[in-house]
């Protein structure tokens, strides 16, 4: 059975470190609480292995679900909230994140609701994480918003983790074979193409080409990096306005094996994020409104703003989204469900569960063809400068015989 470290704080309000046996992550917790024990942090337990690091080695997406984590716990527990952003506070190493959380808690001791106090904040949280507390402070229910908001936020770290983690490789091998291509043509092709040049005899097509694409390397690399930095540039600076993000995005929603899983990706982060927000009592028009820029993609976007609209016309959630193609039918469908048997939350975190294994199949499925599909480019191209050297070569044997 998994051992897990924690520290926490008791009924007393003290604090408190050590290890749990239990058989997983949820099981620990559920154990610590039953023993009046509120964990702050909790990570299984490994020879050498430290307990989870400080908010300064953690960039804001991976220290928030932590420090929401936490907060909830404290809150959960009875803490006042100027007492547990105190106590957060002292644990955060990182400066702006320091300054923020001292800052909303003076803000929270001055009177002003914990939400608001949050929106002084947006470099930090987002609308959503803004809607949800106000929306928990309002209905009395503010340590289960800010522990589903925890959920919320810690799977969206695991989903980026997991693909991270499964495009490293492949990535790694695209850089050593286009590095491997590099040297072959700058360092390893112009020494053997002082040979061919006392031949004296016309020298096959593929070798002129790749003696031609070797001067250009070595007389004008430098252009094609200024050339593909200014690509870069440009590139980027179009794509930061409003059309080129739309024709970003819808390029890739057409593109035939990325186009799905983005599809795919862009509906589970509405389904789940919706999900979290209907759970937190918020009005499915405003919280369309507060999942649409979310979503990761322009088009996708458009159709729920679209469809917001339409909700606050007195249109049914279901019907709303029946009009946008890019809403799949089975989707709607379980919208639907939800709303006539009042478990919308739920049937969307379900149907986010249920899009998210179709990523992670599609995904799987892509890297397994990737990492061959490198290899075998990188061995055509490996091919085609070999045989490049090897005709003239062939020739000189003939000449000798």
């Amino acid at each position: 059975m998994p051992t897990y470290k924690y520290t926490a704080v008791t009924k007393a309000g003290g604090a408190q470190k050590g290890n749990v046996d239990a058989e997983n992550l949820p099981a620990a917790r559920r154990k610590l609480r039953a023993d009046g024990v509120y964990p702050l942090s909790l990570a299984e337990s490994a020879e050498g292995e430290r307990l989870l690091p400080s908010f300064s080695l953690l960039g804001r997406q991976e220290s928030l679900p932590l420090l929401t984590r936490q907060l909830a716990t404290l809150v959960g527990a009875g803490v006042p909230v100027v007492s547990a952003l105190q106590s957060l506070a002292s644990q955060v190493d990182a400066p702006e994140a320091r300054r923020a959380i001292a800052d909303m808690e003076e803000t929270v001791r001055g009177g002003t609701p914990f939400g608001r106090a949050i929106e002084a904040h947006p470099e930090m949280f987002s609308e959503l994480y803004a809607s949800m507390v106000q929306a928990g402070e309002e209905s009395g229910m503010l340590p289960l918003s800010l522990s589903r908001l925890a959920d919320h936020l810690e799977e969206q770290a695991r989903t980026r983790n997991k693909v991270r983690t499964a495009l490293t490789y492949p990535i790694l091998m695209a850089i050593v074979a286009s590095l491997v291509v590099i040297f072959l043509l700058t360092v390893v092709v112009p020494k053997i193409v002082g040979v061919f040049a006392h031949l004296g005899r016309a020298l096959p097509l593929p070798t002129r080409i790749l003696i031609a694409m070797t001067d250009v390397l070595s007389a004008g690399w430098w252009v094609f990096l200024l050339l593909i930095a200014g690509g870069v540039f440009a590139g980027r600076r179009y794509l930061a306005t409003p059309r080129g993000k739309r024709f970003r995005d819808s390029l890739v929603l057409r593109s035939p094996l990325v186009g799905r899983v983005a599809h795919l990706s862009a509906l589970s982060r509405f389904s789940r994020t919706l999900s979290t927000l209907v759970a937190g009592a918020i009005p499915v028009d405003r919280a369309l409104r507060i999942v649409a820029p979310v979503v990761g993609n322009v088009v996708i976007s458009e159709r729920i703003e679209a469809a917001a609209a339409r909700v606050v016309e007195g249109t049914s959630l279901s019907e709303a989204l029946r009009a946008h193609a890019e809403i799949p039918p089975t989707l709607v469908q379980m919208v639907a469900v939800g709303e006539e048997s009042g478990k919308l939350d739920f049937i969307l975190g379900k149907m986010a569960d249920a899009l998210d294994g179709e990523i992670d199949a599609r995904l799987s499925r892509m890297l397994s063809l990737l990492e061959p599909a490198i290899i075998l480019l990188m061995g055509i191209v490996v091919a085609g400068i070999v045989v490049s050297i090897l005709l003239p070569l062939l020739e000189i044997s003939q000449i000798v015989r």
